[in-house]
């Protein structure tokens, strides 16, 4: 089987992107991603996307990491510094390409992450 995204335009559940499995998708709305990566726990990244005034969008980005014992926790909290980076670096450059894309010039850019000991939701 084919790994990867059925439609290079189009997002899809199931959709494989960069480590990444696509477990949640309504469009201009919400992505969730599962880590496909070998983890001492099970990591998600959400992007959440609220309208504001017809014009503005809020980007929400949520990295959430449910750890496997003691070592998952030291693992997540070890990579805090430099998940804050990357996670900054990554929702700045999509606010930077909204902004070119739609022409408007504000980026403000908030990156949250959070553990838990288990997930809820879908």
């Amino acid at each position: 089987m084919r790994r990867g995204r059925r439609d290079p335009d189009l997002c899809a559940v199931g959709d494989f992107i960069d480590g990444w499995t696509v477990e949640a998708f309504e469009p201009d709305r919400r992505l969730r991603l599962s880590s496909d990566w070998k983890l001492p726990g099970r990591a998600w990244l959400e992007f959440e996307v609220t309208d504001v005034e017809g014009r503005r969008s809020i980007v929400r980005q949520t990295a959430s990491f449910d750890p496997r014992g003691l070592i998952g926790c030291a693992y997540w909290y070890a990579l805090v510094p430099i998940h804050s980076v990357l996670f900054r670096g990554m929702l700045e450059r999509i606010a930077r390409r909204a902004a070119v894309t739609i022409g408007t010039g504000s980026i403000h850019a908030s990156p949250s992450a959070s553990t838990s000991g288990s997930r809820t939701g879908s």
